[in-house]
């Protein structure tokens, strides 16, 4: 299959969905090009897969509510249990205390971009995460939640402070002028490094996979395979991870 293209291309009315974007949305804002909605189409099927499995998990939890532990065979119910429970013991060794309110934000965040990068393995298909549009709308919600937990958490005003005093001294207030610059270009530059980390790990990650599957169909392209979900699960994780630490930073006055 050519590159840039996917089974999408093969859906009727695709190319309407994709004029209808350029039509009302314009160019893309990344890149001034275009928009292809090979990645809007990826990620509503990622939706379309979580929602799937979230009700098969939870109608398995609803058989059997009297067995919590369950019987330990493979099933939807014990994938999400172990994952969310790594995930979970995570967060509070890098959050410490609240980690268990920010649960839903985060294994929301999680889920999305483990799924999406796992959609990159089906030959086919395009992850959703190999799109800087993709890629920086996950960023950007990362950035304004943690914010917004700090400000929850501080009060706006000693958030604020915080980012022109972060020494908290008295005489820290002299070095403004250079510390608050530097704040809000740290604070900037998280969601831009969240967002093209991902994206250029997904993206060469997934040229790197279909180059052996155009290749070498069969046999030859497993190990890349392999490789591709262990990529997929890192990227899902140190995504998670560096949410963790920012919202670690945002509350750490809160303590």
């Amino acid at each position: 299959m050519p590159h840039g293209v996917s089974w999408f291309n093969f859906l009727p009315g695709y190319r309407q969905f994709e004029e209808f974007l350029n039509a009302y949305l314009g160019k893309s804002f990344i890149g001034k090009q275009d928009l292809v909605a090979q990645h809007v189409a990826g990620a509503i099927l990622v939706f379309i897969i979580v929602i799937i499995l979230a009700l098969l998990a939870r109608s398995v939890l609803v058989r059997n509510r009297d067995n919590v532990i369950g019987d330990g065979r493979p099933s939807v119910a014990n994938f999400f249990d172990a994952l969310f429970e790594m995930l979970l013991g995570q967060m509070r060794s890098v959050i410490g205390h609240h980690a268990e309110e920010h649960f839903p934000f985060i294994a929301s965040i999680v889920l999305f971009i483990l799924f999406s990068n796992l959609l990159g393995l089906i030959p086919g298909f395009l992850p959703p995460t190999n799109n800087l549009n993709t890629t920086a709308a996950c960023a950007i919600s990362v950035f304004f939640y943690y914010h917004y937990i700090g400000i929850k958490k501080n009060g706006f005003f000693k958030y604020i402070n915080h980012m022109i005093n972060p020494i908290g001294e008295w005489w820290g207030y002299f070095l403004c002028w250079l510390m608050f610059p530097i704040e809000l270009i740290g604070h900037f530059a998280r969601p831009l490094s969240l967002s093209l980390r991902l994206m250029g790990n997904m993206t060469g990650d997934h040229a790197v996979l279909a180059i052996f599957l155009g290749l070498f169909p069969f046999v030859l392209p497993m190990p890349f395979m392999i490789l591709g979900l262990i990529v997929a699960l890192i990227q899902a994780f140190i995504f998670a991870i560096l949410t963790c630490v920012y919202i670690a930073l945002a509350q750490a006055h809160d303590e």
